[in-house]
């Protein structure tokens, strides 16, 4: 019997390695439906204290906040689908970085920092060329989920070999399809699909390791690009069509983009 990438995930989900998947995946799937009733949205959320307090903080932030909202379901109203995908992506992404990534050589703190840089790279990237932002923050911050699944298999079957880093392209993903067949990009977006994450977050991280096609692709791209230089020392080649899209063609403007990124990161992380 062959092993897919759909039963990959499924086992690994069946095993409460995902703090927050089921809840997360239940209320994904109201956000999917174009007729969700926020009434029931609501309800859900008050059964989890961990994404009521989010969704309240963020209903209560400035940028939202005319009068204070102390109830639940005012909050929902008040952000909306989009708003609320964003939240529940946080909320997944911080709950899932909370241990260490042994296959990787990553402390859970050096996770995050990672996917708050490419979130914050590829929603910059995505502010330029007039697209979707909060998207685009949403698959850099997720774009590594898949590491999550490949990591518990090889705790499971007991190696002690860390992946290698290959380059910017590729990065560990010759010793992640040695390991199980598959790399991290392709678990990670079957593990999104599964947890209902609609498919304009799904198609990109699946991608991430080809030719950036799409304009989220692209953005995606950005944002692995500047946690790349932030954090890794790969072999880095750019595609210099990429780079021309978003004006970071010069070594002056890409440090100076990587500068923008950085800050706004650092301010991320100290509010969260």
């Amino acid at each position: 019997m062959s092993v897919t990438s759909t039963s990959l995930v499924q086992t690994f989900l069946a095993s409460g390695s995902l703090p927050l998947s089921r809840s997360i995946r239940h209320v994904q799937a109201m956000l999917s439906r174009a007729d969700y009733n926020a009434c029931d949205l609501a309800d859900h959320l008050r059964m989890d204290p961990t994404l009521t307090a989010r969704v309240m903080c963020v209903a209560n932030s400035a940028f939202f906040c005319r009068q204070p909202c102390s109830a639940i379901d005012e909050a929902v109203n008040r952000l909306g689908t989009v708003q609320l995908t964003r939240i529940f992506s946080q909320v997944l992404a911080r709950s899932a970085m909370m241990q260490p990534l042994r296959a990787y050589g990553l402390m859970a703190d050096s996770i995050w920092r990672r996917a708050v840089f490419a979130a914050v790279g590829a929603e910059m990237a995505a502010g330029r060329s007039g697209e979707d932002r909060s998207a685009a923050y949403m698959l850099g911050l997720l774009h590594q989920v898949g590491m999550l699944v490949v990591d518990s298999l090889w705790v499971k079957q007991g190696r002690t070999e860390r992946f290698r880093l290959v380059d910017f392209e590729r990065e560990c993903s010759a010793d992640e399809k040695a390991l199980c067949g598959f790399d991290q990009a392709t678990l990670g977006a079957e593990l999104l699909r599964q947890l209902n994450f609609p498919a304009t977050v799904v198609a990109p991280i699946n991608r991430q390791y080809g030719q950036p096609f799409s304009p989220m692709e692209r953005a995606l791209y950005v944002g692995r690009l500047v946690r790349a230089c932030a954090y890794e020392t790969p072999t880095l080649n750019p595609n210099e069509e990429v780079l021309r899209e978003f004006d970071l063609t010069s070594t002056d403007r890409l440090e100076a983009f990587l500068a923008d990124v950085r800050e706004e990161s650092q301010s991320l992380m100290r509010a969260a």
